[in-house]
C-alpha cells in the first residue's frame, strides 16, 4: 500500500469531497455508452429508500448497468463492514456495480471483500506528493513517485487485490483502469 492520506484532504467538506470524487469518476468513465451521472440520489427499493452519494448508469454490449458510488470522508481506515454495507445496497437496489471512494486507506479485510464481490475501491490522495507502494508488510515495491493529475489537487488510486499482493493504479486522463474494471466485471456478469 502507499502512505495514507494526510489531514489536508479532510479540509474538503463532505459535499465537496463527493462532487470531486464524482468528477474524477466521470473523467474515468466518459467513454462508456449512454453515460448518466447523478449526485445525492435517493433510490426506492423493495426494502426501503436508500440515499446514494453517486449513481452511474451506462450501456455495455446493449445492456444497461447501474453502479452505486459511496464516498467516505474518514480519517480512520475503511473496514470490511463499510464495503459490506455497499454490497447490501447493490443487492437491494438491483445494481450491478459498486465503487467506494475514501479519503483514508482500506483494511485488508475490506480489500479482500471488495475483490470477491466486484466492488472498486478508490482512495483520494494529493497529487504531486511522494508515495510508496507496498506489496507486503515491510516490502516497499516502489518509492519516491509523484502522481500527476493535470493540475488537479487530488488523484484517485484504484486499489485491487491480486493473487499475490495488492496493486495501486493512479487514475488520470491517460489511465482508464476504472473503466476497464467496470467493463471486465460487466462482461463476467453478462454470461
Amino acid at each position: 500500500m502507499f502512505i495514507p492520506v494526510k489531514d489536508a484532504y479532510l479540509e474538503l467538506t463532505p459535499e465537496e469531497f463527493e462532487r470531486y470524487s464524482l468528477d474524477l469518476l466521470f473523467e474515468q468513465t466518459r467513454n462508456l455508452e449512454s453515460l448518466v451521472f447523478e449526485h445525492d440520489k435517493v433510490i426506492e427499493a423493495y426494502d426501503g429508500n436508500y440515499q446514494i452519494d453517486g449513481y452511474i448508469e451506462f450501456t455495455f454490449m446493449g445492456v444497461k448497468y447501474k453502479t452505486l458510488v459511496e464516498c467516505k470522508h474518514y480519517k480512520s481506515a475503511i473496514t470490511r463492514e463499510k464495503v459490506q454495507i455497499l454490497h447490501t445496497k447493490i443487492q437491494s437496489i438491483g445494481a450491478q456495480k459498486g465503487i467506494l471512494i475514501s479519503t483514508s486507506n482500506f483494511q485488508s479485510g475490506a480489500i479482500e471483500y471488495a475483490k470477491i464481490h466486484g466492488i472498486a475501491l478508490i482512495q483520494l490522495t494529493e497529487a504531486d506528493i511522494n508515495y510508496e507502494i507496498r506489496d507486503r508488510i515491510n516490502v516497499i515495491m516502489a518509492q519516491g513517485r509523484n502522481p500527476f493529475n493535470y493540475g488537479k489537487p487530488y488523484s484517485g488510486v484504484l486499489i485491487s487485490k491480486r493473487d499475490v499482493g495488492i496493486t495501486c493504479s493512479y487514475l488520470s486522463r491517460s489511465n482508464t483502469s476504472l473503466e476497464e474494471f467496470l467493463k471486465i466485471q460487466t462482461e463476467k456478469q453478462s454470461y
